[in-house]
């Protein structure tokens, strides 16, 4: 072969594999974008999720005619999650939700 086809050649291949590459960064990229975005989105969920329990806990601990706390109704609802089977127990607060959501997004 003439040197200028293998230049040609090797040219052609480099620029195929430069191409390649280029195209799975920006794909790469593309979808590390939309995990942080979800993540951020699960972080704020994950927060939301924390405040709502905290405003059950304390009406079912006003509405409760043994008068438990409302940590010890909030205890005793999570356990039962984790009882189920089904869930792991609940134990991220809305702090460490945020904290994690300034990590990642």
């Amino acid at each position: 072969m003439s040197p200028e086809v293998t230049a040609g050649v090797f040219a052609l291949t480099g620029t195929v594999l430069g191409g390649l590459i280029s195209y799975a960064a920006a794909r790469i990229d593309r979808r590390w974008g939309r995990a942080e975005r979800q993540i951020a989105h699960l972080c704020d969920q994950v927060s939301a999720y924390y405040q709502l329990e905290q405003l059950y806990k304390d009406e079912l601990a006003r509405l409760d005619p043994s008068g438990r706390a409302a940590k010890t109704v909030m205890e005793d609802m999570r356990s039962k999650v984790a009882v189920s089977g089904e869930f792991e127990r609940p134990s991220l607060t809305s702090l460490a939700a945020s904290k994690i959501r300034r990590e990642w997004a």
